[in-house]
């Protein structure tokens, strides 16, 4: 019996490690080429919540509205891939700020009708429909519309939470897809749902990318963002770039093509449009490239790694919890940069309510570690996320930046190789845009120009041992949302 067991248990591991660590499918995991864009062709779009002294709601606006302008304006092709595509309203069921995703299948479908040779393509995540256990309206929409819709086939995927997993793997995704009668995880007014929906769930896979490719005006443009489209979130304070260059467009494209060849799909090819020969300054160039999965890692961790005495490293953040990158951070600070992070107090999850794991355990941490050069905000929300992703080093000694931004945050399962990510990188000079923007925008929430954005470390500090220890364990093994 207890050679039975050992044999078991070595099954088991096998079978685990083998799915923890096996190769994904080609085209995932990239870096695109470094493509030579005009600074004038990158655009830092941001969307901010906060209160007025008096406690009245105060909402800066600029991805969606930009998103849906530029939607109306398409003439040959839309690419979009969201990971909430959906217009739940949370446990609580609160009414939302905005029905974005209900307004985002608007556009497409007017627009659509109106230009019945546009070519549509989206691709979306299975958690919009409790993988498949509640069906989407707004997906049957689009498909009546005949826009060609993707949804993301995630068992190729790494498993980033292999404990569960492997029994997963094993039996528990075998159990009949029977009855609803478990209440939906997402939306406390909507239909129950079945077993299935929440086992498959506990998994934690996602593609969780925020990208659209479309052309405009004769070019192509580029859209990678924080933002979901999705009722529950439109209160969040995200961000996003905006960038007019094919070759991006085409790389985006590429990385998108990937998703949808595992899942089954194809993507409508590209449109062939007329290169427009544009006058720029070849002193205000950026370098612009896309990075994806443990590319971003890769990417955020070496722009840390060159900063020296003097440079500043300024960060805004939902989840910061990867060990590789708050270990960089602190040798950051002991070479003498300076370390910002504006922080999610992670207390607020669509009405759930959290306990401050990863980021207030990881911020005592750094705090306690930093050599005095480290420094943290906590973004002040209210009920709503703090859903912004977003890294830059600014080096003094060549007046140079390096920004990266997108879906990513930093943690084992966004930038280890387990969930699909997408992000930005961009370097140039420090005194062009989008850096001038970016740390206008910063500054602006760490001072509290306008409006009391952030507080204080000690406002929220929480050195609990207990909440460290969790946090090594969700992070190491997997076992949290994060």
């Amino acid at each position: 019996m207890t050679l039975i067991l050992l044999l078991l248990f070595i099954c088991l591991g096998w079978l685990a490690w083998r799915h923890v660590g096996k190769l994904l499918p080609d085209g995932l995991d990239m870096r695109g080429e470094t493509h030579s864009i005009a600074a004038d062709r990158v655009r830092f779009l941001h969307d901010l919540t906060t209160t007025d002294g008096a406690g009245t709601t105060v909402r800066e606006q600029e991805i969606f509205t930009t998103l849906f302008a530029l939607i109306g304006q398409a003439e040959h092709y839309v690419l979009i891939d969201f990971f909430l595509l959906n217009d739940q309203q949370g446990r609580r069921g609160t009414p939302s700020f905005r029905p974005l995703a209900e307004q985002l299948v608007d556009h497409l479908c007017a627009r659509k009708n109106e230009i019945p040779g546009l070519q549509i393509d989206v691709l979306s995540d299975p958690i919009n429909s409790v993988y498949g256990s509640a069906p989407s309206p707004l997906f049957e929409r689009l498909r009546a519309a005949g826009i060609n819709l993707i949804t993301t086939d995630l068992v190729p995927l790494r498993d980033s939470n292999p404990l569960y997993s492997v029994w997963w793997r094993l039996l528990l995704r075998r159990i009949p897809d029977r009855g609803r009668y478990l209440p939906h995880p997402f939306d406390a007014s909507a239909d129950r749902i079945s077993l299935t929906g929440w086992l498959t769930m506990a998994n934690f896979k996602a593609n969780h990318r925020k990208v659209t490719v479309l052309d405009h005006d004769g070019e192509l443009l580029s859209l990678v963002t924080s933002a979901n489209p999705h009722a529950a979130s439109s209160s969040h304070s995200n961000i996003a770039l905006l960038i007019n260059d094919r070759g991006l467009a085409e790389d985006i494209y590429r990385s998108e093509q990937a998703v949808a060849g595992m899942s089954g799909g194809c993507l409508h090819p590209l449109p062939n449009l007329a290169a427009k020969k544009v006058e720029e300054d070849n002193r205000s160039r950026l370098k612009v490239s896309l990075v994806t999965e443990a590319r971003i890692g890769a990417a955020i961790a070496a722009a840390i790694h060159k900063a020296q005495r003097g440079d500043i490293i300024r960060i805004a953040m939902f989840y910061l919890a990867d060990r590789d990158i708050t270990n960089t951070l602190l040798a950051a600070a002991k070479r003498g940069a300076s370390v910002m992070l504006i922080l999610d107090p992670n207390r607020d999850a669509f009405g759930y309510e959290k306990n401050g794991v990863p980021n207030r355990p990881v911020a005592a941490e750094l705090i306690r570690q930093g050599l005095g050069q480290i420094a943290v905000r906590w973004y002040r929300t209210h009920g709503e996320q703090f859903h912004t992703k977003l890294v830059m080093a600014e080096y003094r000694s060549n007046a140079t930046a390096t920004l990266i931004l997108g879906s990513a945050n930093l943690t084992r399962r966004n930038i280890g190789n387990y969930n699909l990510e997408s992000n930005l990188e961009v370097t140039g000079n420090s005194s062009t845009e989008p850096f001038i923007a970016v740390k206008h925008y910063y500054d602006r929430l760490w001072n509290n120009g306008d409006y009391t954005f952030t507080l204080p470390y000690s406002a929220m500090a929480d050195p609990s041992r207990l909440k460290y220890f969790q946090y090594l364990v969700q992070e190491e093994l997997g076992l949290g949302s994060f």
